[in-house]
């Protein structure tokens, strides 16, 4: 049996750690604007996208409702999910973006959960 040792090289974007294989799409890529924080820790919010709970489901009658919760962290910067972008704004990602981590009581079932959001899809409550 022999030992096969590939060596490969990287470029890692400086601001969200996303590795490629081309530094000029990494230096692209670090190029690109950070998005400016719009809530922090500890900020009431509600969820623009209603979700379903399963759990709750009588019958099959699945009713959507939209999250109010609390942020409990905050990932980022990095690169948005290319579907989530298209579907938003349409095209390829134009800057690094920060992800929150909400905390919210389902009212269909009472449980407590946790849903990941992009700012666009929340507002803040007062």
């Amino acid at each position: 049996m022999k030992k096969i040792v590939k060596k490969t090289t990287l470029w890692r974007c400086s601001v969200c750690g996303t590795d490629y294989q081309n530094k000029s799409v990494a230096k692209e890529c670090e190029s690109k604007p950070i998005e400016q924080k719009k809530f922090k820790v500890g900020d009431r919010v509600i969820s623009m996208e209603p979700r379903v709970c399963l759990s709750a489901s009588e019958e099959r009658k699945f009713k959507e409702y939209k999250p109010k919760g609390r942020i409990n962290k905050i990932f980022g910067p990095l690169l948005p999910d290319e579907d989530y972008w298209n579907k938003r704004f349409g095209g390829l990602p134009d800057r690094h973006v920060f992800l929150y981590k909400v905390t919210y009581k389902c009212p269909k079932c009472g449980k407590e959960k946790e849903a990941a959001y992009f700012e666009a899809e929340l507002k803040k409550i007062k």
